[in-house]
C-alpha cells in the first residue's frame, strides 16, 4: 500500500493536475461545459494508456538495450531529481496554448510529457513485483483519476479559478520528486555495487 501511495504521489507531481486545468480552461474556453467535460475525460484517458503502456513495456524495452534496472535506477533517480528541480521554476498558465486549436493535444502532451514516462518507468523499475509493475500502475492509476477530478471541478468552477496557487503547490512536490529521486538513485547504487 506505501507504495502504492509513493507512485501515486510521485506521479501527481509530473502530471501537475493545476497546470492541466489551466491548460484545458484556456483550451476549452467558451465551449459548452459537457463537451468540455467529455473532453477531459477522453484526454486522461489516453494519457493513461500511455503511461500504463510506458510503464509496463519500459522494463522490456531496457532489456532489449541490455540496461540493468540497478543502472535505470539510477539514472532515472537522476531524471526524477532533475525533474523536481525544474519544478521550483514553475510553469505557469502562460505555457498553455494561446488558442483552441491543439489545446487538447498539448494537454496529453504535456501531462503524458516525456518525464513523466522517465517517471512511470522508473517506478515500475523501483516497485517490481514480477510480471507487472501493480504499485507504479495503480498509482498512476489513482494520479490520473485524481487529476480528472481536478480537471472537471475547475471546469464546473471556471469563473472562480484562479492560477496564484500553482507555484507553491508546484514546489512542494517538486520537493516530494527530488527526495524520491535521490532515493531509487541511492537504492540503485548499493544494489549495483553489492550485487
Amino acid at each position: 500500500m506505501e507504495t502504492i501511495m509513493h507512485s501515486t504521489i510521485a506521479m501527481l507531481a509530473v502530471i501537475n493536475p493545476l497546470v492541466c486545468g489551466t491548460i484545458l480552461l484556456q483550451a476549452e474556453q467558451g465551449k459548452d461545459r459537457k463537451e468540455s467535460i467529455v473532453a477531459a475525460f477522453k484526454a486522461m484517458i489516453t494519457v493513461l494508456f500511455i503511461l500504463l503502456v510506458s510503464a509496463v513495456s519500459g522494463r522490456y524495452i531496457l532489456s532489449i538495450f541490455g540496461i540493468s534496472m540497478d543502472a535505470f535506477k539510477i539514472v532515472g533517480g537522476i531524471i526524477l531529481a532533475f525533474i523536481g528541480f525544474n519544478m521550483f521554476s514553475v510553469r505557469k498558465a502562460d505555457d498553455a496554448p494561446d488558442d483552441n486549436q491543439g489545446g487538447l493535444s498539448k494537454l496529453i502532451m504535456f501531462a503524458a510529457s516525456p518525464g513523466t514516462i522517465a517517471t512511470i518507468i522508473t517506478l515500475a523499475a523501483v516497485y517490481d513485483e514480477g510480471s507487472l509493475p501493480i504499485p507504479a500502475m495503480a498509482g498512476t492509476a489513482l494520479a490520473v483519476l485524481f487529476t480528472l477530478l481536478i480537471l472537471i471541478t475547475m471546469l464546473l468552477l471556471k469563473k472562480k479559478v484562479n492560477s496564484g496557487g500553482q507555484g507553491v503547490v508546484s514546489k512542494f512536490m517538486g520537493l516530494i520528486v527530488i527526495a524520491m529521486g535521490l532515493q531509487f538513485m541511492l537504492d540503485g547504487i548499493k544494489h549495483f555495487f553489492c550485487v
